[in-house]
């Protein structure tokens, strides 16, 4: 019974997240820089729809196993996925984790849409990383690191603010 309380609090804390997420961005538009109809923006957990749609990115040739979320959400109760939709447009995907941790929360896999002409182009990253930042919040996280960052992408992380530890991790911290 206690377990099954402890998956029900945590995916109210997701739906939370990305909820948040969206409310913030229809009160502030200007934090994206393109002028987009904030109506068809939704936010929502990965689906066989959004799995589905990923399979669309093949040719860009970096597929990430997008397939495989919907068993990891089975075996990771506090995993954060993310569907970043633009009307009927799929355009970025995320799924993070703090694992077994208390003080930090991982992107595990964090992908954009590759066409150069989806609305949301640019956005992806830092719409992704502010669900993940109410969520690590909500979770008492104190920090957020992308795990094994692609090279091309580094500069993208470093500009919203993530820095390198002596350690060789790219985080940002959680304020409180």
């Amino acid at each position: 019974m206690r377990r099954r309380i402890s998956k029900l609090r945590y995916q109210i804390f997701r739906s939370q997240a990305r909820t948040l997420t969206h409310e913030m961005l229809c009160r502030q538009p200007e934090l994206l820089s393109r002028d987009v109809e904030l109506d068809q923006v939704r936010i929502e957990p990965i689906t066989h729809e959004a799995v589905s749609a990923s399979l669309e990115w093949l040719t860009s040739g970096c597929m990430f196993p997008w397939e495989e979320i919907v068993d990891w959400k089975d075996s990771d109760p506090k995993g954060f996925d993310l569907a970043i939709w633009f009307g009927s447009e799929l355009c970025g995907l995320c799924y993070a984790s703090p694992r077994k941790s208390r003080l930090c929360i991982k992107v595990i896999l964090l992908q954009g849409n590759p066409s150069r002409w989806h609305p949301l182009r640019g956005e992806i990253a830092g719409l992704a990383l502010t669900s993940i930042d109410f969520y690590a919040r909500m979770l008492g996280c104190q920090e957020i690191e992308i795990q094994d960052p692609i090279e091309g992408a580094m500069s993208v992380y470093e500009a919203l603010g993530f820095t390198w530890t002596a350690e060789g991790r790219l985080v940002i911290q959680v304020d409180p």
